[in-house]
């Protein structure tokens, strides 16, 4: 498992490799139906090139669901991303195929939202992704989150049960949903099949249960010594990428908890 990291100021792309980090995660337009917010293909190749580092995935922030079902400009999007992720094959690295990371928005919370009508709307819209995406050879990870339409490993396996695609895969983030959703353990045991990129941060909760903050690795209560042995022992994780660290000294010691127990 090699180590990678979301973008920011902390390190720059020229030193992370002697820091041993050897990935970035790229990021499309955010919460966007239109495609003018979307990194050129060179400015991909500009982010990777001072390092020499590899494209672990690209990424999507979109809500694809709505509180009445399927939201098709968003769907539409969504396809047409998965043309652009492939067509930056070659970056990929040690992935088997390149990866769209599809990071829900939050669950459909307004006044009469129909619940059924969002499950069967995530299947429908995530059904047109993955048929597109299994003829461009692209996996679609669903990076499941405690606050989003796909929250745990049961709802991710009720939604892959109807989508009936080997394309719909899963970005792992244990901090989105442990300890508070299907324990740890058993969630990458239930997913192991499905799991083709790992991340790593931390949270910490207030008394009420909610999240009371996300940080970097280290920060919060997530079982890092849990975490790791699930991933080596139950699936095959090429990347695990780092993220919500805040400086270099931080970035650090998240790096050297992690190594630990890899």
């Amino acid at each position: 498992m090699k180590l990678g990291l979301m973008p920011g100021d902390a390190v720059p792309a020229a030193e992370m490799k002697a820091l041993g980090f050897e990935a970035l995660q790229l990021f499309y337009g955010w919460n966007r139906q239109d495609d003018a917010g979307d990194p050129s293909t060179a400015e991909i190749d500009a982010a990777l090139r001072p390092g020499g580092l590899t494209l672990a995935a690209m990424t999507v922030h979109i809500d694809l669901v709505g509180p009445q079902g399927a939201i098709q400009a968003d769907a539409d999007r969504a396809v047409r991303l998965v043309a652009r992720t492939a067509a930056l094959k070659g970056r990929f690295g040690d992935n088997p195929r390149p990866i769209l990371i599809w990071h829900p928005s939050g669950y459909p919370e307004q006044a009469g939202v129909n619940d059924q009508a969002v499950f069967r709307g995530l299947c429908q819209a995530l059904g047109q992704v993955c048929r597109a995406a299994e003829q461009a050879g692209v996996d679609v990870a669903v990076e499941l989150t405690r606050a989003g339409s796909v929250y745990s490993a049961e709802s991710f396996l009720r939604i892959k049960d109807q989508v009936a695609s080997p394309a719909l895969r899963v970005c792992i983030d244990a901090a989105n949903f442990a300890p508070d959703r299907t324990p740890l353990e058993r969630a990458v045991r239930m997913l192991a099949a499905n799991i083709v990129i790992a991340h790593a941060k931390d949270s910490r909760f207030a008394d009420t249960g909610e999240v009371a903050h996300y940080g970097a690795t280290g920060t919060g209560r997530l079982d890092y010594a849990v975490y790791l042995r699930c991933l080596r022992d139950y699936c095959r994780v090429p990347y695990l990428i780092f993220e919500y660290y805040q400086n270099r000294d931080e970035l650090l010691r998240a790096r050297d908890i992690v190594r630990q127990y890899l």
